[in-house]
């Protein structure tokens, strides 16, 4: 993560990054922040996405070799693609030598470190795993997200929030919206608070 940040800092970028692993959540934020940081606000011309498996890598191929559209570059985003599992020696062969103008970020929940596009990615660009935060990195993650909103947490219901969500960054995040739209006029979120918001949530299954 930190060398991403950096990438982003001092504005000189691999042409391909792979995001994977199991935090979604993350996987998420720092390919919208490469996005961000690679495209020029607005540049719908030079920014492509795909989701999901079926993605035809030939197709892609052909798209990163056209030139970028009075901009500096041409930018590819795929993510789950599987590609990392299987089917991946046509874009593995290309990523050896891509074109100049063209950049790549990849988000996948599962890769084999054996294929050779992992190991075409790894040695050309920038691969970064994404596994479940720890207990200490979610409460201070917790602690600041509510800070943004001017709220304010003790944490014993910090551990609380954490034991009715789990660790997944998602679920969290989900449950932070609810808990900070509940408390709306009052600064500071108590176990009470949580308690209401995951019983009105158990509720409604």
């Amino acid at each position: 993560m930190r060398q991403i940040a950096e990438d982003i800092k001092q504005n000189k970028f691999k042409q391909v990054y792979l995001l994977y692993g199991e935090e979604r959540y993350l996987r998420r934020q720092y390919r919208e922040k490469l996005r961000q940081a690679l495209c020029t606000d607005g540049d719908t011309m030079n920014v492509h996405v795909y989701e999901g498996k079926g993605i035809n890598p030939g197709e892609v191929i052909d798209l990163a070799e056209t030139l970028p559209f009075l901009a500096e570059r041409r930018v590819i985003l795929l993510s789950d693609s599987g590609l990392f599992k299987s089917g991946g020696e046509k874009m593995a062969e290309y990523l050896a030598a891509p074109c100049e103008t063209t950049f790549f970020v990849f988000s996948e929940s599962e890769v084999d470190k054996r294929s050779n596009l992992y190991k075409t990615v790894h040695s050309k660009g920038y691969a970064a795993e994404f596994t479940s935060q720890d207990e200490n990195t979610l409460k201070r993650w917790i602690g600041s997200t509510l800070a943004r909103d001017g709220k304010k947490i003790t944490e014993s219901t910090v551990q609380l929030i954490i034991s009715k969500t789990g660790t997944n960054m998602d679920n969290i995040q989900m449950e932070l919206e609810k808990l900070i739209c509940y408390c709306m006029d009052r600064d500071v979120i108590t176990d009470a608070d949580v308690e209401a918001i995951c019983t009105s949530q158990n509720s409604n299954h």
